[in-house]
């Protein structure tokens, strides 16, 4: 009995003291440190003005709080409140944890709103008031508010308060939102939605994260409301499925301010045996069991994240799987991360545009009974071809005619001087098509333009702009647009805070790089068209390489007198790109991305994944790394995670390359599977090297331009109509071309016998032509 009774003691104790919490209002009162170096953070307090200072130099998080949980229940909505205010180059803001009836994390930055940075010379002592409203997801008992923060800052602040917003509790769901047709069956219900493909018995479902919750289903035929509980903010949902097909769209609308991303639908939940496929760059595989892929959220709207705006799932098995299609990819985003099963998945991601939300966004969902990543690829092909971004070569070439020259070229970065002597030796060694990338004088270019089969380029760039006042501490770059500083420079913020770009070494090596100002889009391209257009009456270029402009993300910019959208600046890049291919030159950038394929002939970089590069690759170019190492082997060369989904959407508009950090020759004991790779994709090979590596390796360049270049000459004007998998280890694969082309190769070391009954060793490769 005393045991029953103290029992009931402490949980009336802990009911009456949880009421007590959740009615109260909450201030920090005795914030704690915790730093994941704990020698990299120090905490101070100014006595005068109750002011916290937290001093952070290394790169990694921290946080302060109290350390106590606040019960909360489902439902329930606060607002928490903050002055403070940030310096350096690191991140910080204000959020909570949010914990289950187990006490576990959930959520380790819910709600997280970040603080007002100052630039270094900047005055700290205004502190700028921000606000954070919430609600709680289901599932979550307990919250505890906290300000955290990532690399090297200064943060002061003051003032950490939450209070319960009264009559915010949003009550039960709304009743499930059915579409239906003779393909597919798509429900949304609560923060759940699943498709169920009647073709293979499949149910696709998912839950979204942060309580997401659909509410009203019932006023609109066509839709419903949903909450997002991270930010209090409710959004309308249409569905459309199509009549004839299994596809449907999702649309979201909503005015007003956004305050963070927003994730929905949610992410359907992966099964053992499924495998995610991701455009980022050329092409990647991930088995759903992978536990460490390095990459976590990829941006729509760069280079440098995924290159097309789709995202696949297939089972291996079968082939059957799915798609989704950004529809308005500007904003878009997706996550790669593990589900509650701990199997990866996918969903997708929606940024402000400004702090707004400004205009719907449109996702496609398609559903594939067979087919595999090809059936994705081709999907999505039509969709380029509906948008206008499907522009093959071969109407290019009426427009610039010197585009011929580029397909099946080897793409040629040579660091010495002796520009012609060179180019002759590659000629007679058998390396017959060049696209020569390392410039000259107007001696060597008229030269090398009456070369047979030559297409002469340079490097150039409308990006960075280095403040005249530091040219004394890092030289000038002639290629530096300066007379942009700083009235053409892009904001990052509507304080006047300059976006920073490419960090340039000092002289002083013992101090730190110093990064470049960007640009603003809006302003570029006549700074583009008054360089190019004098530089041409004098040196012949026939080609010009735009560095940067498509592996940098769309950049919004906040200054007053050229304000910009990712939109608007994604327009204004292709702008920039269209420019070179009015002056009559053959256009590249770099790394890549479908926006610009009406506008670009080639993209450095495209083949080269950029996560999985070697260390420092666009810094430290001619270094040869004898070792490979194991992010190289495990991703960047593994036939068994590779993909050519580029190819099998754009072979036939664009060439894509290797990085010219990450080049065929730039790790020795792979060059021969780079060659490989570029057989078996139909493109072309890229070179960088100094004499000195020319000379040394010469018979072993002639060699690989024999294997790396054919078959991108042969199909420069083909689609890519299929990729297939051959043997069950996934080391021998081969690309069929709309021109009759099949390349096969075999990755691995023991030979295999093909369909037709011929055999092909390891390390090896064919073309057949019918």
């Amino acid at each position: 009995m005393p045991n029953i009774f103290l029992r009931f003691l402490s949980a009336l104790f802990l009911t009456l003291w949880t009421a007590f919490l959740v009615a109260d209002d909450w201030k920090m009162e005795n914030g704690k440190l915790w730093s994941r170096d704990a020698k990299a953070a120090v905490l101070s307090k100014e006595d005068a003005t109750n002011v916290l200072k937290v001093v952070h130099t290394g790169e990694q998080d921290w946080a302060i709080s109290e350390g106590k949980p606040f019960p909360v229940k489902p439902g329930d909505a606060f607002e928490l409140n903050i002055d403070a205010v940030l310096q350096g180059t690191g991140n910080a803001g204000i959020s909570v944890v949010t914990r289950d009836k187990d006490g576990q994390a959930v959520a380790w930055s819910y709600a997280n709103k970040g603080f007002k940075r100052t630039e270094p010379s900047g005055d700290t002592s205004s502190l700028a008031t921000q606000t954070s409203r919430f609600g709680v997801p289901r599932g979550i008992v307990s919250i505890e508010p906290r300000i955290v923060g990532s690399g090297p800052s200064t943060v002061r602040a003051a003032n950490f308060s939450m209070r319960k917003l009264p009559g915010m509790n949003f009550g039960p769901p709304g009743a499930p939102f059915v579409k239906e047709n003779k393909f597919l069956k798509v429900v949304f219900v609560d923060n759940s939605f699943s498709v169920t493909d009647k073709r293979t018995g499949r149910t696709w479902s998912g839950t979204a994260d942060y309580g997401m919750g659909l509410r009203d289903a019932t006023p609109r035929n066509r839709g419903f409301s949903i909450h997002q509980l991270e930010t209090l903010r409710s959004y309308t949902v249409f569905v459309t499925i199509e009549p004839d097909s299994p596809e449907f769209t999702v649309e979201i609308e909503h005015t007003g301010p956004m305050d963070g991303s927003l994730t929905f639908p949610a992410p359907l939940t992966s099964n053992p045996g499924d495998r995610l496929i991701v455009p980022m760059n050329e092409g990647i595989s991930y088995p759903v069991e992978e536990k460490d892929i390095k990459v976590g959220r990829l941006v729509a709207y760069g280079g440098h994240g995924i290159c097309m705006a789709f995202w696949g799932q297939i089972e291996d098995a079968t082939g059957a799987g799915m798609a989704a299609i950004l529809e308005t990819p500007d904003d878009a985003a997706i996550d790669i991360r593990p589900g509650k099963n701990d199997l990866l998945r996918i969903n997708a991601s929606w940024d402000p545009s400004m702090k707004e939300f400004r205009y719907p966004r449109k996702i496609r969902y398609v559903f594939f009974d067979k087919g595999g990543h090809v059936a994705v690829c081709k999907r999505y092909r039509q969709h380029a071809k509906a948008t206008g971004l499907l522009v093959p070569f071969a109407e290019k070439a009426k427009r610039i005619p010197n585009i011929d020259k580029l397909l099946g070229a080897a793409n040629i970065w040579y660091m010495d001087g002796d520009k012609i002597e060179l180019a002759k030796e590659m000629k007679s060694l058998g390396i017959d098509r060049i696209l020569w990338s390392s410039g000259g004088g107007a001696k060597h270019l008229a030269e090398l333009n009456q070369m047979k089969n030559v297409l002469t380029s340079r490097y150039d760039i409308y990006q960075d702009i280095m403040d005249p006042a530091r040219f004394d501490e890092v030289g000038k770059h002639p290629d530096w647009t300066t007379e942009a500083w700083p009235h053409d420079i892009n904001w990052a913020a509507p304080d006047g805070t300059w976006r920073k770009g490419w960090e340039v070494t000092p002289k002083d090596k013992t101090k730190p790089r110093i990064p470049c100002a960007v640009i603003c889009d809006a302003k570029a391209v006549p700074y583009a068209r008054d360089r190019i257009t004098k530089e041409l009456k004098e040196k012949p270029y026939t080609c010009r390489f735009i560095d940067t402009t498509v592996a940098a993300p769309w950049f919004e910019c906040y200054h007053p007198d050229h304000p910009m959208t990712r939109s608007d600046s994604r327009k204004h890049k292709m702008e920039l790109l269209k420019l070179i291919g009015d002056l009559g030159l053959v256009c590249g950038s770099e790394t890549g991305h479908d926006a610009s394929v009406p506008f670009c002939e080639y993209y450095e970089g495209m083949l080269s994944l950029g996560p999985y590069r070697v260390p420092d690759s666009g810094r430290d170019m001619l270094r040869i790394w004898d070792e490979v190492p194991p992010v190289i082997e495990r991703f960047q060369v593994n036939e068994k995670l590779r993909l050519p989904l580029w190819e099998l959407v754009y072979h036939d508009c664009v060439v894509a390359q290797w990085y010219w950090g990450d080049y065929n020759n730039k790790l020795p004991k792979v060059w021969r599977k780079r060659d490989l790779f570029n057989a078996l994709y139909g493109t072309p090979p890229m070179y960088l090297f100094n004499r000195k590596g020319w000379n040394e390796n010469k018979e072993k360049f002639a060699e690989s331009y024999k294997t790396a270049e054919p078959v991108s000459r042969a199909t420069a004007y083909a689609e890519m109509v299929d990729h297939r998998i051959l043997s069950p280890d996934r080391t021998v694969q081969q690309s069929v071309f709309s021109n009759g082309v099949t390349v096969t190769v075999n990755f691995g070391d023991k030979p295999f016998k093909l369909p037709d009954g011929t055999t092909l060793n390891g390390d090896d490769w064919k073309m057949s032509n019918k």
